[in-house]
């Protein structure tokens, strides 16, 4: 049996006869794994609650099989983030699988606590389905209170908040008060000197591919995709980011947890003040996709956006593809999404950080993501984006006009090469044979940046430095044809002069663009005048 056995066809009861012989070890706890992750095939159209009791009953599977640090941030997740009393049962009971007790898993299991008020209830995490009445009836806080006591001492520092329960008679019967007090017993009755230190659990990764993959896995790569904002208007996603540093978030306006899609649209909009402060404002991007783009209109993502503190802005959007091209967005970041129906079942907290190329270099899943945390991430990104926005103008600028110099020194003749390797001084490589096939190489080369400045005349400054390059190029070629090199010396000055425009910021381009519109105005009336 492997992931692929398992799929959206397979029915409930099977799966259910699964998950009992890993908890019998009759096979790998690694399926559990598999059916944590919300892309597995097995959700796909299936209704939520059955996904409830499948993903739950993995969850708790993990106290018999003990749990692996792999699936730590996904038990941490459901504590801290769930409102379903199954679920969040579930979670508190598998990790008391984990290898040893921890001081950080204490805070979690308070806040899940704090999250179960008004939602509690009754179930049975014995048995995948349960016949009524059950025979191991338990509910989501005594497996939390359960938790807290296998952690003991380590728990130590959640007895001020256990004892304040003591006191509310409104949210806890008196047979879960007994429970309360059970646990406080079992923390203070430990007296082993325990390392209490709290070390942050977060789920943040940093991207570790190499830099020529990091340049190949970005939104570029993914086509022209457009993407429709908060007014409606269509337009590139390459285009909104725009060659600058963005957070991209996800989130759907019929979302009913509260501490998933409204806190991550809360969070975006605590965000941009903080960039604000910073006067980062210009210097970072803001997006925030809908899982849902069947439902959630432009009206409605505004509307939702807006009520949850986002300001709206040139670099500031909440964003929808077309229905049919969510699936690219959706591979592209991997989201831990999935969909019965024409809604959303299941979905995780995620937020990714791109640098200014659109490659991903930090992503923040599953457990809450802190402000101040991602503006640390973003200031460390945008500054390294500037010093190298720098280094590659420079080299950008001089490959565009080294490569036509090359054109005009390149002999047309193997006497040639070998003289020339001789003026250079470099006579150990008069053996190299020559290389007729750099030329169309190196024209190549150059046809190449022509591309380059058309297509990003978009979203540079204009079609103006192509132009000028294009005539360059032409003047360079037709001087290595004719054998008469001021012409292609020229042409040299025109692609260097096309390559500084093109490097130039919108800013000081504009003040260029403004000063030969103001030239080219006075010439012609001066030519119209005489």
């Amino acid at each position: 049996m492997n992931k692929s056995s398992l799929t959206k066809d397979t029915t409930e009861e099977e799966i259910g006869k699964v998950l009992d012989k890993i908890r019998k070890g009759e096979l790998s706890r690694n399926l559990l794994l598999d059916l944590l992750s919300e892309r597995h095939n097995v959700y796909i159209e299936r209704p939520g609650y059955q996904m409830n009791r499948i993903k739950g009953y993995a969850l708790a599977s993990f106290l018999e099989v003990g749990l692996p640090d792999s699936a730590m941030n996904f038990v941490l997740d459901e504590l801290q983030n769930g409102r379903n009393a199954y679920m969040v049962g579930a979670a508190a009971r598998g990790l008391r699988g984990a290898k040893q007790p921890k001081a950080q898993y204490a805070s979690f299991l308070i806040q899940a606590i704090y999250n179960l008020k008004y939602h509690d209830d009754s179930f049975d995490l014995s048995v995948f389905k349960p016949d009524w009445p059950l025979k191991n009836p338990s509910n989501g806080r005594l497996e939390i209170f359960k938790t807290l006591q296998w952690l003991k001492g380590y728990a130590t520092g959640s007895v001020p908040e256990l004892r304040s329960f003591l006191n509310n008679t409104e949210d806890f019967t008196p047979e879960m008060r007994d429970e309360i007090l059970k646990t406080i017993q079992a923390i203070e009755e430990d007296q082993r000197e325990l390392d209490l230190s709290c070390c942050e659990v977060e789920g943040k990764s940093t991207s570790r591919f190499s830099w020529l993959w990091k340049g190949m896995r970005n939104v570029r790569t993914i086509g022209n995709l457009s993407v429709q904002n908060e007014d409606g208007a269509t337009q590139k996603l390459e285009d909104v980011i725009d060659q600058k540093s963005t957070v991209v978030a996800f989130f759907y306006t019929r979302c009913m947890n509260p501490n998933k899609c409204t806190l991550t649209i809360n969070k975006m909009g605590w965000l941009q003040s903080e960039l604000l402060q910073r006067g980062l404002e210009y210097n970072v991007n803001l997006l925030a996709f809908t899982y849902d783009p069947n439902y959630d209109t432009p009206a409605k993502m505004r509307v939702f956006g807006e009520n949850r503190g986002i300001k709206f802005g040139s670099n500031t959007h909440v964003l929808r593809t077309r229905p049919e091209e969510f699936g690219i967005i959706s591979d592209f970041f991997k989201l831990g999404v999935n969909h019965v129906a024409s809604t959303v079942n299941q979905h995780r907290l995620e937020l990714f950080i791109l640098n200014q190329h659109g490659g991903i270099e930090t992503t923040y899943t599953r457990l809450q993501w802190e402000v101040d945390n991602v503006v640390s991430d973003l200031v460390k990104i945008v500054e390294s984006s500037s010093k190298r926005r720098w280094s590659s103008k420079i080299l950008y600028t001089t490959q565009q006009v080294v490569f036509p110099i090359l054109v005009v020194f390149f002999p047309k003749c193997p006497f040639c090469w070998a003289a020339y390797l001789s003026v250079f001084g470099i006579s150990g490589l008069h053996s190299i044979p020559y290389s007729p096939w750099l030329l169309p190489v190196i024209f190549g080369v150059m046809v190449l940046n022509l591309a380059f400045l058309y297509r990003k005349a978009i979203v540079r400054n204009g079609l103006f430095p192509f132009w000028i390059s294009l005539i360059g190029t032409l003047l360079v070629s037709i001087g290595y044809i004719i054998t008469y090199k001021l012409v292609s010396f020229f042409g040299i000055g025109l692609i260097f002069t096309g390559a500084v425009l093109n490097s130039l910021s919108f800013k000081h381009w504009s003040k260029v663009a403004y000063w030969v519109d103001s030239l080219w105005r006075s010439l012609r009336t001066d030519f119209q005048l005489n």
